[in-house]
């Protein structure tokens, strides 16, 4: 049932950015996945792990590739612009989860620039 409803939350993005999100899966490493998850894991503990905190990670990750992100680990960068898109209650959440995203960037030393290919 879960992932149903995160395939749901999928249908949304066009095929071209759904395929940016499985290639940018398919490159990390062990090590970015890893807190790819931590992040989403922190986000969700505040956000709500119903269906609106889910839509909400969602939205970020779409901005990120929208961006040019390469990298999903990037993650906790983004919250902040998808933030500016958000009004009421929901905008709280997000700062306070942007807060604890920021400390656990700055713990693992990971970068503040997102990943990003030039296509150089």
């Amino acid at each position: 049932m879960d992932g149903m409803i995160m395939e749901n939350l999928f249908q949304d993005l066009s095929d071209s950015l759904k395929n940016k999100v499985v290639n940018s899966w398919k490159q990390m490493g062990e090590t970015e996945k890893t807190h790819f998850i931590n992040q989403v894991s922190l986000a969700l503990s505040i956000w709500g792990s119903d269906t609106m905190g889910k839509k909400i990670v969602v939205e970020v990750i779409k901005k990120m590739m929208e961006n040019g992100s390469s990298n999903l680990s990037d993650f906790g960068l983004y919250i902040q612009e998808t933030m500016a898109m958000k009004a009421g209650s929901h905008v709280e959440k997000m700062k306070r989860a942007l807060n604890i995203i920021d400390n656990y960037r700055m713990k693992n030393a990971l970068p503040s620039e997102p990943h990003k290919d030039f296509g150089i």
